[in-house]
């Protein structure tokens, strides 16, 4: 057996495992799926030594997984239930609810905190909390917070500012240059536009209104103001189809990595910023090479690089899912699509067509799990996913125009802000319009369902690939 196709499999043995044991197998039980994949693969003809192999690794997953937690419920264990605690600020505030919240980085774990929205704490910030602190519950938001690592959560506490300007300087700077980008789309564009702008460049999302907030999910598109695996992905996707116009491939695959790497910046190098950069690379990597099949390795061994130091967000990370799926769909649907819609081999206008192929082959991969976990998927959120994301390339071109002339020239900016003006009214537009007209189509799947779906759809994706590879 090839060299590649051994650590794929090892690879796979191991994210299984963390998996089995993440959604609540005992470790004694992860012998049964050890078990199956040692028969499976030695039925199917292989060394009886590399199916041992498998089912060890598959094992040592499931332990890797225990171990971590074992330690993190240790961590919980330790925290007091109150008192005064002296801590850095390592987020920026998160608004909503009239009050603000952000994580604390202490001597026994993280904190989340949530307090009033004045005075705002920044990173950077060294500060005293005084009062209780409330272990993450054992319910869907407690896994949150243990896959962000926090041991606890103070409400309201009294809180001292001590200094500011700590932390990691780079960081530092980065947070600081997004909130004064953000300043100055508010200086430029009406609060709504504003807004949508901040949203698609930098993912933040606070100043939206209650209202358009439920309009872009019941409209399919709130993935564009966060930055998502599936945001990114696509919109990497695009961009490189894009420059690719008017660049040679090598240099318009070059800016759409400096595009993802600085997304990932202005977040502060957020885990799910890391994440969706990294799964968005791969994909306009696996278009960049031009083959199908060299994917894969490069697939799992990004999986493996986000899940070894947090095992908890391959099962309880939603964002994780759908950056994988979304990339995964890119690769290996998109040219099954190709063909069933008789599209050929060009791109279309605007790369309309190609657009098209990767939001629908996105749609279709994560459906279920939009379904599940929103339950506000609607049947046409893939003509409004087509719609916008044809010109948030443009957006965001433009949108980096403005930040940098922000800086330099402010007339220049509000001069390429009266070109984008119009553009982000047409989005808003077509959010309401879909929002209004959505048709929700949430059926109780179940993790049966789930299974059984993507099975088909990884069954009929093999199939396609095997035929073309043959002929």
């Amino acid at each position: 057996m090839p060299s590649h196709l051994i650590f794929f499999l090892c690879a796979l043995s191991f994210l299984s495992g963390i998996a089995f044991a993440a959604m609540g197998l005992p470790f004694v039980l992860t012998l049964v799926p050890a078990a199956i994949l040692f028969s499976v693969i030695y039925i199917c003809g292989e060394r009886a030594r590399l199916a041992l192999i498998g089912a060890l690794i598959l094992l040592s997953g499931s332990f890797y997984y225990f171990l971590n937690d074992y330690s993190y419920r240790i961590l919980v264990l330790n925290v007091p239930k109150s008192g005064e605690v002296n801590g850095l600020v390592v987020s920026d505030p998160v608004f909503s609810n009239n009050s603000q919240s952000f994580y604390l980085e202490t001597d026994f774990g993280k904190l989340e905190i949530r307090t009033a929205q004045e005075p705002v704490y920044e990173y950077g910030d060294t500060i005293k909390v005084a009062g209780s602190i409330s272990v993450p519950p054992q319910s869907y938001y407690g896994d949150y917070l243990a896959k962000e690592n926090v041991v606890g959560t103070m409400y309201n506490p009294n809180i001292s500012l001590l200094s500011s300007n700590g932390g990691n300087r780079i960081m530092a700077f980065f947070f600081g240059l997004k909130n004064n980008i953000k300043s100055s789309f508010k200086e430029i564009f009406s609060p709504d536009e504003a807004a949508l702008l901040s949203g698609i460049i930098l993912g933040v999302n606070e100043d939206f209104s209650k209202n358009f907030l439920q309009n872009l999910s019941l409209s399919g598109v709130r993935h564009i103001t966060v930055i998502s695996g599936l945001h990114m992905s696509i919109v990497m996707f695009i961009v490189f189809l894009s420059l690719v116009y008017v660049l040679p491939r090598r240099y318009a695959f070059t800016i759409t990595l400096f595009i993802a790497a600085f997304f990932v910046a202005l977040t502060g190098f957020s885990l799910s910023a890391v994440r969706a950069a990294l799964m968005g690379s791969i994909a306009g990597l696996a278009r960049e090479v031009g083959r199908i099949y060299s994917p894969y390795n490069a697939l799992v061994l990004a999986a493996l690089i986000l899940v070894v130091p947090n095992p908890k967000i391959l099962v309880f990370d939603v964002g994780f899912q759908l950056s994988f799926l979304a990339v995964v769909a890119m690769i290996y649907l998109s040219p099954l699509l190709r063909r069933a819609l008789r599209f050929g081999n060009g791109n279309g206008f605007l790369n309309w067509k190609a657009s098209l192929l990767a939001t629908l082959a996105a749609q279709i991969a994560t459906a279920p799990i939009l379904i599940t976990q929103f339950q506000n998927f609607s049947l046409i959120a893939f003509a409004a996913n087509i719609l916008i994301l044809s010109v948030v390339p443009l957006i965001i071109i433009l949108g980096f125009l403005i930040a940098t002339f922000s800086f330099f020239f402010l007339p220049m900016a509000h001069l390429v802000g009266f070109l984008a003006a119009p553009i982000i009214e047409y989005v808003i537009f077509i959010v309401n319009l879909f929002a209004n007209s959505a048709v929700l189509f949430n059926p109780s799947l179940g993790f049966t369902g789930i299974v059984l779906y993507y099975a088909v759809l990884i069954f009929i994706m093999y199939k396609f690939h095997g035929e073309k590879l043959a002929d």
